[in-house]
């Protein structure tokens, strides 16, 4: 005969005194009266899945993997994308060719972006 405790269905020994202080995975204090039919009968039934679907209620979903789409750098929409606060994804091609923005190559591999040119590119529009 044994213990399972209710919490995380831990199980002891009949007579364990580690159930006295309580279970030591999650501190739990109170547990279930196992006999020892019982206690592996879940683990030796076999049951397919539709049976566990019938029994649970829920809908069984399978996932399918997506290939991934090849689209040319300079195809997509957006050449400046936000990935997270200070961590910007830049479409070069698409920025060296727009005659809005002014792309600077500097030292180590670095590249800026001169948003003013951006900004002073879209007043003269508008004055014209």
């Amino acid at each position: 005969m044994a213990h399972k405790c209710t919490k995380c269905g831990r199980e002891f020994k009949d007579g364990s005194t580690e159930i006295l202080k309580g279970c030591p995975s999650c501190g739990g204090k109170k547990f279930l009266y196992i006999r020892e039919s019982e206690r592996h009968k879940d683990v030796l039934e076999e049951k397919s899945i539709a049976e566990i679907v019938m029994e649970t209620q829920e809908e069984v979903l399978e996932i399918k993997e997506e290939k991934p789409r090849k689209t040319d750098a300079y195809d997509r929409i957006e050449s400046i994308r936000v990935l997270q606060p200070g961590s910007y994804e830049l479409n070069i091609e698409k920025l060296a060719h727009s005659d809005e923005v002014v792309v600077r190559i500097g030292n180590d591999e670095k590249y800026m972006v001169d948003i003013l040119s951006m900004a002073k590119g879209k007043k003269k529009k508008k004055e014209k």
